[in-house]
């Protein structure tokens, strides 16, 4: 580490870290702006007790192959202590296109569960009881056909679906500005995104219809400020969406969760978590006029750290990053971790390599006193002033983007896209330049490093998946289908909450794609704006 020129130390938001913090670094107002745990504004945490009587949940995230592929890794992965199923889905279902598509070759069941009708349900839930283990869906354009399926599962399990948990992402507008899982326009987009939230407030009361994606913004780049503000404008313009429907902001507020990225500047990470649940607890107390806790209350899943802190060189490192990022999430009191495993730069995790990263969330919670006290770092002179500062920045960034008023705008015009872009082109940059040290790829790098055993993706699975469709479309009921798709037709063009007729859909096994198709002919197209 000697002979190199002194760094500038600077946090992701983009302010110099000083050497040194003191009294004078904190704010006037410390005590009202930190609050006791479990009580507003939630800076400290959202339970009273933190950690010391539950840690957070393990959560990782699994999906490959088949269904019944990935029924056998989550199961494996529930007896190792993980906190749920938490389904990881191919691209090709992702934007609701059947394995039988010709756009799906060469991605069936690459990075995910290759989902086509009810019958793939019935396989990868076998031997899950669906009201005593959560679910996680982190999925978007097919978030009500998932919805959908997961109630006529447990109906088939002799589940009441009132009794079913779990979570969805059900978050597009992410989608348009990170990653582009996207299929319809952002309006009708947004229509679906409110059928399901109204349907699930009214019938699956157990259920959380949003884990709204900061982490896609992450992934790209965004820094805390970014992170927080363009994520709660999104969150803001989707409860608006759902008020406009004359449900109360108490009767859904407490089902909201959020999945942020993290990582690895351990210190300014934990900050970003206490920003964030400060902020929102005044925003929603503020522009919706409820005091009720619950409604109040950030929850907050994370990802321990986030992928593109991994790397490919020397992934035996990335064990330590794992640490780091998973650290930076329990000092700054999420309450659901997923964890990024060391070959994540290579392709989908094997059982081994999800063993270890699960193995090093109950490591820090067990074996460590991270979980002994609420709020280890509250009261820090540099937390406190990192936690102020992305405050600041996040109430800025929703301003500048016309807040949940302008949010929709904004993102048709391409500008959080842009700003996003530009930020990654410098952070690249900096990497290229030596300015931002990775260890094992621009500093410190290794000769060799051990080699990792890889998964190994089944290359036949589009041919196998398109002969069960065949087979499914053979033997299914042509009359219920043709019924069922004209029902959900009239509902779509209707403007007619359309979950009751994807729950009958899919019990009819129209497929995924076939749903989808339908809505094509109602919502139309979308064509995103170029990033410039």
């Amino acid at each position: 580490m000697s002979g190199r020129p002194p760094r500038e130390w600077r946090a992701e938001t983009g302010f110099a870290i000083d050497a040194v913090y003191d009294e004078s670094s904190l704010r006037p107002d410390l005590a009202d702006a930190l609050g006791r745990p479990g009580a507003y504004p939630f800076t400290r945490h959202i339970q009273e007790s933190g950690y010391r009587e539950r840690s957070w949940a393990p959560s990782l995230y699994s999906g490959f192959g088949t269904p019944a592929d990935a029924n056998r890794r989550f199961r494996y992965l529930l007896e190792q202590g993980n906190g749920r199923a938490n389904i990881a889905t191919d691209l090709p279902t992702q934007i609701g296109l059947d394995s039988d598509d010709p756009d799906a070759e060469g991605e069936v069941g690459r990075v995910g569960v290759a989902i086509d009708s009810l019958a793939d349900f019935e396989v990868m839930f076998d031997g899950v009881p669906l009201d005593k283990i959560p679910i996680s869906f982190n999925v978007n354009t097919v978030a009500p056909i998932f919805v959908a399926m997961l109630v006529a599962t447990a109906r088939k399990q002799g589940v009441d679906p009132r009794a079913v948990t779990g979570t969805v992402a059900n978050d597009l507008l992410h989608e348009f500005v990170a990653r582009g899982t996207w299929r319809y326009p952002p309006e009708p987009s947004l229509r679906l995104i409110a059928d399901l939230a109204e349907y699930a407030t009214d019938e699956l009361p157990q259920f959380y219809p949003f884990n709204i994606r900061s982490i896609l913004l992450h992934e790209l780049g965004a820094h805390p400020g970014q992170e927080i503000g363009i994520t709660f404008a999104i969150a803001c313009r989707y409860i608006d969406e759902i008020l406009a429907r004359g449900i109360p902001i108490d009767a859904f507020a407490p089902k909201l969760s959020f999945f942020f990225g993290i990582g690895l500047n351990l210190f300014e990470e934990a900050a970003k978590f206490r920003a964030a649940r400060r902020l929102w607890a005044s925003i929603v107390s503020e522009r919706y006029g409820t005091t009720k806790p619950s409604s109040l209350k950030l929850r907050i899943t994370s990802v321990a750290p986030c992928g593109s802190h991994f790397t490919a060189a020397d992934p035996e490192l990335n064990l330590v990053r794992g640490t780091l990022g998973c650290l930076a999430g329990a000092l700054g009191g999420v309450q659901a971790m997923l964890g990024t495993t060391i070959d994540e730069a290579f392709d989908i995790p094997t059982e081994r390599t999800q063993h270890l990263a699960l193995r090093t969330q109950q490591i820090v919670a067990l074996e460590s006193d991270v979980c002994a006290t609420v709020d280890p770092l509250g009261g820090s002179y540099f937390v406190e002033a990192l936690t102020d500062r992305i405050e600041e920045q996040a109430r800025a960034e929703m301003a500048r983007l016309g807040g949940p008023e302008g949010i929709v705008d904004a993102i048709v015009a391409g500008v959080p896209q842009t700003d996003l872009a530009q930020r990654a082109y410098e952070i690249e940059q900096e990497k290229e330049r030596g300015e931002r040290p990775i260890v094992g790829v621009n500093v410190h790098r290794a000769a060799e490093s051990a080699p990792l055993t890889l998964h190994t993706p089944d290359l036949d699975l589009h041919e196998q998946k398109a002969a069960e469709l065949a087979q499914l479309r053979a033997s299914r009921d042509a009359a219920a289908v043709d019924r069922c798709v004209s029902a959900l037709r009239g509902a779509a063009e209707s403007g007619e909450n359309v979950m009751p007729h994807l729950v009958d859909a899919v019990e009819a096994y129209v497929t995924v794609g076939e749903i989808c198709s339908v809505f094509d002919g109602v919502f139309g197209a979308y064509r995103q704006p170029a990033v410039v």
